[in-house]
């Protein structure tokens, strides 16, 4: 009886513990089946959005749009994503005992691979858009105390790194995926851990949170981390300035009582020119101690700060710069610099501007045109709103010694460093400052229209209206000035203002009534008619392109002389008659490379206004600076009277005036002169035998 009862109760037992186990093996099975497919949906769910990601890029890249932005933005739920494949990988290996071998391994080939993409994706973002994330190659061993400290070491890193550094943790062992031996080889990886950061520094022992990240922040504090393949020396190299001499120019006005702002942009510039890092980063310093004059120039600060990385916070400067332009109103730049701190995908609507001209309404019988009866009235109660650049400040120069918004006006500019006084004319005064300098003495209100944000789309770059939408063309030399700060690759912060087409935000915001700038740019004159149609006046001094208006009743006056009269000054209204039969002699420029091209303004007007016309227009070649002689001799033995030309410097001057001297039937119409001082000072001299390139000519 006893034998039976033991016999039943090992039997119980036996069946017990065989239920228990099966229910073990059940479960676990069942638990392991769970975890497998949790990690195969979260791996999906990536290779999915990997996909996405790719595909997103190729479509940019055919349709356009803000490429870099939009990479940047993807890149980090990318890696939200790979970090979470990790960790339930590392979870579902820890926790599953029996069918853990074959699943486990198909799995973590998987990973591998998948973070291995991730690993070419990072860089290819790095290439392309500028540095965004340091990548850190982790090679552990498995069951490795050392390797386990120091991924928790990376792990707390991580964490406050989220944005800027991407761990990418592999088996040094791992023998199934030949790209992980190619990786082995690569950095030659004997011991474990190895740390290869930032693709270059190989560390293959244990190194600890300090250490860590000291390095990391010696990479992240590197200067201009948006500023890509911004070739900073291009304007130098173009404009034929000796770059020691800028630099040494530069360099004593440090010394000077100037403000941080000017200081700063001073050793930012310093720095740009000469490839020097520290220098770029020594600017903030000099930004920090400016005590900004008002509210937009402490949001450029503040973007700026943003812009330089240097171990700056990127994001708190650019939300303090939002919250600024909401204040201000501008809201839409305020959303810009929200979105470039999430990284999301940057808003730049674009609206590209066209240009409107009409043929010249012209009667029957006409048997003449008036050139130059166009005028604007200007008093103290009109609003200016120009351009910094050769108005407040002359980079080109080496006249940065005032920041974009303070009450200072330039008479003589970058040929300062180059012309005789004799050519200089200080007395005179030189392009925009020049003149600005003359129309302010009856009162009128005066601002700087400083700081545009640019956007490059499609490959070009542009300037917004008042709404942000980006439409006025902006010339690559522009964007390169060694002052203008890069917020990301394709949206920057252009501080000295130059052309119309970047003053219409800031115009339209002021109430102007008059904006001066560069009209030698076709998106210029674009600007122009945009801002005509608002009821602003505008006058280009430089109008190399101002004649693609011509008819379409643009409030827009191109290189005009003015005169004052009592209280208000008088821009244009200096006409003369040509009868349409008369002979017309205009400069061309054949090779641009041998002249300055805006010698040949005035057969770009002729040419415009044959569309209209019929007229009886030669047109003469220089081929070098300092040949109006040579156009007035061929003038003179053609017994042509009428002339249309530029007078830049004193041998234009002389030339023109000894012919206009010989004959009061002599006439001349001048293009791209009024900004010079000899230009200036014969439209001065032959009030009725001198006009300008007016855009509206009445053919009567």
């Amino acid at each position: 009886m006893a034998k039976e009862f033991q016999k039943h109760v090992f039997l119980s037992s036996l069946l017990i513990t065989i239920a228990i186990f099966s229910i073990g093996v059940i479960t676990s099975y069942l638990l392991d089946y769970a975890r497998v497919a949790e990690v195969t949906s979260v791996m999906d769910e990536h290779e999915l959005d990997t996909a996405a990601y790719v595909l997103n890029q190729q479509f940019l890249e055919s349709f356009g749009g803000n490429k870099c932005d939009s990479m940047i933005s993807g890149m980090y739920e990318l890696k939200k994503e790979i970090v979470k494949v990790g960790t339930d990988l590392s979870n579902y290996g820890s926790k599953s005992i029996i069918f853990r071998n074959k699943d486990f391994d198909y799995l973590k080939r998987k990973y591998f691979l998948l973070e291995l993409k991730f690993y070419s994706m990072i860089n290819n973002l790095n290439d392309e858009c500028g540095k965004q994330y340091i990548p850190i190659l982790f090679f552990y061993e498995i069951d490795d105390p050392i390797s386990e400290r120091q991924g928790y070491i990376l792990d707390d890193l991580s964490q406050g790194y989220r944005q800027q550094i991407a761990v990418i943790t592999i088996d040094k062992d791992y023998e199934d995926e030949p790209l992980v031996k190619s990786l082995v080889d690569r950095y030659q990886v004997t011991t474990a851990p190895t740390l290869v950061i930032d693709n270059d520094m190989i560390i293959n022992e244990l190194i600890y949170t300090g250490e860590l990240n000291a390095t990391i922040l010696k990479i992240l504090r590197g200067a201009d981390p948006h500023a890509g393949d911004i070739d900073f020396r291009y304007v130098l190299r173009e404009s034929g300035v000796n770059e020691s001499r800028i630099t040494e120019e530069l360099k004593s006005q440090l010394a000077k009582n100037i403000s941080g702002f000017a200081k700063g942009d001073i050793t930012l510039v310093l720095g740009r020119i000469t490839q020097n890092d520290s220098l770029v980063c020594s600017s903030l310093q000099y930004y920090d101690s400016h005590k900004a004059l008002n509210d937009e120039e402490q949001a450029l600060l503040y973007e700026t700060y943003a812009s330089l990385g240097c171990g700056r916070n990127r994001e708190i400067f650019l939300t303090k710069a939002a919250e600024l332009w909401d204040k201000l109103g501008v809201h839409w730049r305020a959303d810009l610099d929200r979105n470039l701190r999430n990284l999301t995908h940057p808003q730049t609507p674009f609206a590209p501007a066209g240009i409107s001209s009409s043929r010249l309404a012209v009667p029957e019988n006409a048997s003449r045109i008036t050139i130059g009866r166009s005028y604007f009235n200007i008093t103290s109660s009109d609003i200016l709103v120009s351009q910094a650049d050769r108005v407040n400040r002359d980079w080109l120069g080496a006249t940065l010694n005032a920041s974009p918004h303070e009450d200072q006006l330039l008479k003589v500019l970058s040929e300062r460093l180059s012309y005789p006084d004799s050519e200089l004319r200080a007395d005179i005064g030189w392009h925009e400052g020049g003149r600005i300098s003359q129309l302010t003495q009856i009162g009128l209100t005066r601002k700087i229209g400083a700081g545009t944000m640019v956007a490059k789309i499609n490959g070009s770059w542009y300037a917004p209206n008042e709404k942000g939408e980006f439409m006025f063309d902006v010339p690559i030399d522009k964007v390169s000035y060694p002052t203008t700060r890069f917020l990301s690759r394709d949206i920057a912060v252009i501080i000295d203002t130059h052309g119309i087409n970047m003053l219409v935000e800031q115009a339209l915001r002021n109430n102007a009534t008059l904006v001066i700038g560069c009209g030698d740019n076709v998106g210029k004159v674009k600007a122009a008619q945009y801002l005509s149609e608002r009821g602003v006046k505008i006058v280009t001094f430089t109008d190399k392109y101002a004649s693609l208006a011509m008819g379409s009743g643009t409030s827009l006056l191109g290189s005009p002389p003015f005169r004052r009269k009592g209280p208000r000054i008088i821009m244009g209204d200096q006409p003369i008659n040509i009868s349409l039969d008369e002979p017309i002699l205009a400069l061309e420029v054949p090779d641009i490379t041998k002249v300055q091209s805006y010698y040949d303004t005035p057969s770009r007007y002729f040419r415009k206004l044959q569309e209209s016309l019929d007229l009886d227009v030669s047109y003469f070649p220089v081929t070098h600076m300092n040949q109006l002689n040579k156009m007035i001799e061929f003038a003179k033995e053609r017994g042509i009277h009428v002339v249309a030309a530029r007078v830049f410097n004193s041998n234009d001057y002389y030339n023109l005036k000894g012919w206009l001297e010989e004959d009061s039937s002599n006439r001349a119409i001048l293009f791209h002169t009024e900004p010079y001082p000899y230009g200036h000072k014969i439209l001065r001299e032959f009030t009725n035998q001198t006009t300008f390139g007016d855009i509206s000519p009445l053919v009567t």
